[in-house]
């Protein structure tokens, strides 16, 4: 991937591409999508890993989180609403399995793979 802005047709089939494998709960393709050394923050990590910062890096612990994030929720699902492009990035706006909007920032290095992560999350105190 070049270090230049994402077509919106990348944007979109890089997005159709995780929010597919979200919804299929298939982790080994969920897990596909990110680079060895992601750094993934979102407040979900608090609860599941009980780090403080809400931050993980590298792919284990990531899988991690996610193993027990799918097994806690086994109906999760993820409706997309809209997909912005940036360079070598996108936000993803979708609705969580109970109606709560989240934006997550993805950060892609030269080879497709999510890198980088931000999640956010509308109206949730944590």
């Amino acid at each position: 991937m070049d270090a230049a802005p994402l077509a919106a047709e990348d944007g979109a089939r890089l997005a159709g591409e995780w929010i597919a494998a979200w919804n299929a709960h298939d982790l080994g393709a969920i897990m596909a999508l990110y680079a060895p050394g992601v750094v993934f923050q979102t407040p979900t990590v608090i609860d599941t890993l009980g780090i403080p910062d809400g931050r993980v890096v590298g792919i284990d612990a990531l899988r991690e989180h996610f193993e027990r994030g799918l097994a806690r929720l086994p109906d999760l699902r993820f409706e997309l609403q809209d997909v912005y492009v940036g360079v070598r990035s996108l936000a993803i706006t979708y609705r969580w399995r109970d109606g709560t909007p989240v934006c997550e920032l993805h950060e892609y290095d030269a080879h497709e793979l999510i890198e980088r992560v931000q999640a956010l999350y509308e109206g949730l105190s944590w």
